[in-house]
C-alpha cells in the first residue's frame, strides 16, 4: 500500500536535525550556530539562542529570532522551541527529493516523545506540494499527522499532478 502524499510531505519535512529521516551525510557535519547572544544555564540545562539565530548542519538550515534548547544532566536533547515572525526550517531528508521547508511562528521538537508541532500559519512544501494550517503536529513514533485549521482558517494541502507514462513508454 503506497502512503498518502501528506503523510510522506509531513515526514519528510519534519525531519529535524535530531530525527532519524536526516540525510546521513548531515548527522556527519559540523553545528553551526550565529546568533546576537547565547545563554547557557549548566545547572538548568537551558540554552537560549536570540536576535537572527541561525543553525545549519549540512543541509539542515534553522532560522527563528530565537531558540530555546533544553538538555538532560547528560547533554541529550529534551525539547527545541524556535520561534519567530515566522521561525523558518529546511533540510533535505532524502537525496532524491528536494528541500522541505517549514514555517510556523513556534516550532516545538519534544525529542523523549519524537513530536514535531508547527504553531501559527504553519506552512510545509516539498517538490510542488503543500500543506498550511494553523497547527500541524506529527508523531514518529505513531506516523500519525494532525493539522488544525482556526476560526475560518481551515487546512490547505496542493499536490501536484503525478507525471503519467505516456502512450511511447507503455510501448516499450
Amino acid at each position: 500500500m503506497r502512503p498518502h502524499p501528506a503523510e510522506v510531505l509531513f515526514l519528510a519535512a519534519l525531519a529535524l536535525p535530531l530525527a532519524a529521516q536526516a540525510l546521513p551525510s548531515d548527522r556527519e557535519q559540523t553545528i553551526r550556530v550565529s546568533a546576537n547572544s547565547a545563554r547557557f544555564n549548566e545547572k538548568t540545562g537551558i540554552a537560549t539562542y536570540t536576535g537572527a539565530v541561525v543553525i545549519k548542519q549540512g543541509t539542515l538550515e534553522i532560522r527563528a529570532d530565537e531558540i530555546v534548547i533544553t538538555t538532560d544532566p547528560e547533554g541529550n536533547i529534551l525539547t527545541t522551541v524556535a520561534r519567530g515572525n515566522p521561525a523558518h526550517y529546511q533540510q533535505q531528508p532524502d537525496p532524491k527529493k528536494g528541500l522541505v521547508t517549514a514555517e510556523a511562528a513556534r516550532i516545538d521538537y519534544d525529542a523523549r516523545n519524537e513530536i514535531i508541532t508547527l504553531n501559527g500559519k504553519a506552512r510545509l512544501r516539498q517538490d510542488g506540494s503543500s500543506f498550511q494550517g494553523s497547527t500541524m503536529t506529527y508523531n514518529s513514533q505513531t506516523q500519525q499527522v494532525d493539522a488544525r485549521g482556526q476560526g475560518a482558517e481551515r487546512v490547505q494541502l496542493v499536490f501536484p499532478p503525478q507525471a503519467r507514462p505516456n502512450a511511447k513508454d507503455k510501448q516499450k
